[in-house]
């Protein structure tokens, strides 16, 4: 009788094919995420040289680009050339310094320019750069360095006060406003107010609630943590967002809010503009909570005009044209996720590899 044969091995080495094959196919897959990802981010509409609504801005980055934008001035007719900006802004309205979303470019954004205008304020949007007419290329880094010189050069060559500026941050303009708002409150230099509208509290936070089987917070270099930097925001706030919101989660915009101060340093709450019928592209337009956002926004704004109207003495501070924005004094923020990502997807290989190897089977 012959003797029992050894177990088949085929039932083994399918498994161990199938895992390799899951591991490759993973691995196809995070490679675009890892090595393309500012291109997945961000989305620019670059055109030819763009004709202003009011008045051309242009503005000086920290590495030489002129970076365009327009501002929008209440009750000045269009391309109205003969207007005196610094004396337009003189008579003392709130000026909004916007920063859009991640799509499109200034010209995509003329009913947030009306809408504003209609409640008495001046505003102010420079595009990004690599957007609309501007140079260079996106990342968070330089978008914080090139928020810093706008805000400079609206305060220190239009002479526009601080207190009568309103940050605005719409989606992912949102992590470039916080983060401003963030550091000028560290130094103590106090915005006039916050607007946050649909955005998150980290954009980790966003696209792993979009991809929830891939590791973006080893991949992800551009990473917005704004509800790290909101903490440390003092002047009063205000957030937008709408609960039917399908990009950015109701949830993720909660949490950013969740994260603020409860009170500014003037003692002024927080607050919050629900808009429960309303998605992430609609807030402006299309939207059947309009008559909400524009009561909210009315009622903020005129808060920032008469706390800056009651101001006995204007600041008078001087700043510096350029300003390297101070990073989180966070370890986990501040590992160099570049060099994170790389070492994965050099060590994902290596395994494939050692998983792969074919066993030596010694001669009998």
């Amino acid at each position: 009788m012959s003797e029992t044969p050894p177990p088949p091995k085929a039932l083994a080495a399918t498994t161990r094919h199938l895992f390799q094959l899951a591991l490759r196919v993973y691995l196809l897959c995070l490679a675009p995420i890892r090595f393309f990802q500012r291109s997945m981010i961000y989305h620019p509409n670059r055109c030819e040289r763009l004709l202003a609504n009011n008045a051309d801005i242009a503005v000086r980055s920290h590495d030489g680009l002129e970076l365009h934008g327009w501002l929008s001035l209440i009750g000045t007719s269009r391309r109205e050339d003969s207007v005196d900006v610094k004396q337009e802004l003189a008579a003392g309205q709130p000026v909004v310094l916007f920063f859009p979303g991640n799509a499109g470019n200034r010209s995509n954004r003329g009913i947030q320019f009306d809408t504003l205008g209609s409640l008495n304020a001046h505003v102010l949007l420079v595009d990004y750069r690599g957007y609309a007419d501007n140079p260079g290329k996106p990342s968070e880094t330089n978008f914080a360095k090139d928020a810093r010189s706008i805000w400079n050069h609206l305060t220190q060559e239009l002479g526009v006060p601080p207190q009568r500026i309103v940050i605005y941050g719409e989606s992912l303009g949102g992590g470039v406003a916080t983060r401003l708002a963030s550091e000028l409150c560290q130094e103590g230099i106090e915005p006039g107010g916050l607007i946050i509208q649909s955005t998150f509290s980290s954009l980790v936070a966003v696209t792993q609630a979009h991809l929830p089987v891939v590791p973006v917070s080893w991949l992800l270099v551009d990473r917005y943590p704004s509800d790290r930097r909101i903490k440390e925001v003092t002047c009063p706030i205000l957030q937008i967002h709408g609960q039917q919101d399908t990009i950015v989660p109701f949830w993720i915009g909660q949490k950013l809010f969740d994260a603020a101060l409860e009170t500014s340093s003037q003692g002024i709450a927080k607050q919050q503009i629900f808009m429960p019928q309303t998605d992430h592209n609609d807030v402006y337009s299309w939207s059947k909570d309009q008559d909400k956002l524009v009561d909210g926004l009315k009622g903020f704004l005129d808060g920032v005009d008469r706390r800056s109207k009651s101001e006995v003495k204007p600041d008078t501070k001087t700043y510096p044209l350029t300003i390297t924005p101070t990073r989180d004094e966070t370890q986990f923020i501040n590992i160099d996720w570049t060099v994170v990502g790389t070492i994965i997807l050099i060590a994902l290989p290596m395994a494939l590899w050692w998983f792969s190897r074919s066993p030596q089977i010694k001669p009998q």
